[in-house]
């Protein structure tokens, strides 16, 4: 991600995400050294972003997204699969973050990529209808064989 890439990637925040990042924030996460990656098909639009950022002993995913028409097309999972290979590249023991009980298709993603569950963290995102819980998740670097199993399998 460049700083020209923030305003694209706050439109894509605001298209798939109740409350999205602006581009300024984007453009910090780039300043502070965060791991700021997008994926970009042929054609230079933008199809997902993620940002991770390390933390004592681990990378904290902080977000990542994918613009509604690349769902499901594997686009998650290779950002994801970048993010993990940063934190084994840079002897981090974990990636961690946190997400939406409710949101299946992220859940199924993250445990095919090898993330556990830790803890159920009450009240974590605010939405529509009030607040929603979140899970606590983590993956511990050094587990390359199933980070490469699923990595680049289409998501499902």
């Amino acid at each position: 991600m460049l700083v020209t890439d923030t305003t694209a990637c706050a439109d894509l925040d605001r298209e798939i995400t109740a409350k999205p990042w602006s581009a300024a924030m984007f453009a910090e996460e780039l300043e502070l050294g965060s791991l700021c990656l997008i994926a970009e098909p042929d054609d230079h639009s933008l199809a997902g972003m993620a940002i991770a950022r390390p933390q004592l002993d681990e990378w904290h995913l902080l977000t990542i997204g994918v613009r509604p028409e690349w769902q499901r097309q594997g686009v998650g999972r290779r950002l994801l699969a970048a993010v993990i290979r940063r934190a084994e590249t840079t002897d981090f023991r974990s990636v961690m973050l946190e997400v939406r009980i409710s949101n299946k298709a992220a859940l199924h993603l993250y445990q095919a990529m090898g993330f556990q569950p830790l803890y159920r963290r009450p009240r974590y995102y605010r939405g529509p209808d009030g607040w929603e819980d979140a899970w606590v998740m983590d993956f511990r670097t050094g587990k390359k064989s199933t980070l490469r199993a699923g990595a680049m399998a289409p998501e499902a």
